[in-house]
């Protein structure tokens, strides 16, 4: 009686270990278009400079430097570019380029989506969906979110036409190589939803 509870013990654990890590690796992907834009009529990127890592966590926390933005912005563009790249794109400079490519990326338990449009002073259209004065005024934080935005930027009306957006929870013990994979995996789930479907 006792083997049989201990097996059965074992496959509990095994299973919440399973649902724990399938969790753990969520992407969260969610995505938003001007109606209006004509996306067909899009040739050329160029790229914003990275806005600075947005991080709100405890002050006190250990750093980690496989979440700087040293380490994890070159690999994060190069990913979007790749995706612009399979559509067809190509590179331009940023006074000629039909559209610019801007992303922030933050640590943190929650984030103001307004804010990579602000920092560039484009309008994005997208306001936080907390309304002011709604907003909870103390929370409980469970785990860290990493969040990375990426505005598309038509540049003749300095507006954005297409954000898309990943979430996923972040884990400490991760490698730098990790990290890598998931942007890269993040990106092209992400430009799955982008409107130019990539050419064969």
């Amino acid at each position: 009686m006792v083997s049989i509870w201990r097996g059965s013990g074992l496959a509990v654990v095994l299973g919440l270990i399973m649902v724990a890590h399938a969790a753990a690796q969520k992407l969260e992907i969610k995505t938003e278009k001007d109606p209006g834009a004509d996306f067909t009529a899009i040739r050329t990127y160029a790229g914003l400079p990275p806005a600075p890592m947005v991080s709100h966590v405890a002050p006190d926390a250990v750093t980690n430097p496989t979440l700087s933005q040293d380490a994890l912005g070159p690999h994060i563009m190069a990913a979007v570019t790749r995706e612009l790249v399979a559509r067809g794109l190509t590179e331009a400079p940023p006074d000629v380029a039909d559209i610019h490519v801007g992303y922030a990326a933050s640590l943190t338990v929650g984030f103001n989506r307004t804010y990579l449009g602000e920092y560039y002073g484009y309008v994005t259209g997208w306001a936080s969906p907390i309304l002011p004065g709604h907003a909870p005024s103390t929370s409980a934080t469970i785990a860290e979110k990493g969040t990375v935005l990426v505005d598309i930027v038509d540049r003749a009306s300095n507006r954005a036409i297409w954000r898309g957006s990943v979430v996923t929870r972040i884990q400490h013990e991760r490698t730098l190589e990790d990290r890598i994979a998931r942007i890269n995996e993040g990106a092209a789930r992400l430009f799955k939803q982008f409107p130019l479907r990539p050419r064969k």
